[in-house]
């Protein structure tokens, strides 16, 4: 069974769904955010393949952006953690980002079918980089999603005031402590890694 965190914490693809509207049951990821070791449901996702496909279309990326003569920085020299107040925790790793003329592109890569929540990611990306990495302050990144066939650009002015407001407005939803909206149903259930002992209205097959 879960156990209570200590501080509250939030990965950037939770909030991305949430914020997309992907993710009609904001209490999923409410709970993830406030609680750790819960019990996971079983699933048929092949996480091995996911990964080599990520790690081969990531490799070729960078090879084509360094043969542009750009500086190419790798996930774990992108780690994003923003600490926001009331003890909420949020991080991210961007897949890449590239520097020329000191002007940050940040790059996702993606394996399967376009979603919105893909670009809010990036977006949050682009918020938050300057904020929470010193060799960023003072810039204003760009962004890219970047799919099998296609790539979508994000200019660097996508992330305005409004944007903003609605960063805060849904990272306080999974922040808070009163839980979020629970909506349990066939579709939300199956993709849904929170077992039937954590969630009693979870829907199964």
């Amino acid at each position: 069974m879960a156990s209570k965190r200590d501080n509250v914490f939030v990965w950037i693809t939770w909030l991305a769904k949430v914020m997309a509207g992907e993710q009609s049951c904001e209490w999923a990821s409410w709970f993830k955010a406030h609680h750790e070791d819960y019990d996971k449901a079983p699933s048929d996702f092949d996480s091995a393949k996911w990964k080599i496909d990520h790690t081969r279309k990531l490799r070729e990326l960078r090879v084509e952006r360094q043969k542009k003569g750009e500086r190419v920085f790798l996930e774990g020299e992108n780690q994003i953690r923003y600490n926001a107040p009331h003890g909420v925790t949020l991080v991210g790793r961007p897949d890449l980002i590239t520097i020329k003329t000191n002007s940050p592109t940040i790059f996702d890569v993606k394996t399967g079918q376009q979603k919105a929540s893909d670009q809010v990611q990036v977006l949050i990306y682009m918020y938050l980089l300057p904020l929470t990495i010193e060799a960023y302050r003072g810039t204003k990144p760009a962004g890219c999603v970047v799919y099998n066939e296609t790539r979508t650009r994000i200019p660097h002015d996508a992330v305005d005031a409004k944007f903003v407001d609605n960063f805060t407005y849904f990272l306080d939803v999974i922040g808070s402590d009163e839980p979020a909206i629970k909506v349990p149903s066939r579709n939300e259930c199956r993709f849904c890694d929170i077992a039937k002992t954590e969630c009693e209205e979870r829907v199964e097959k």
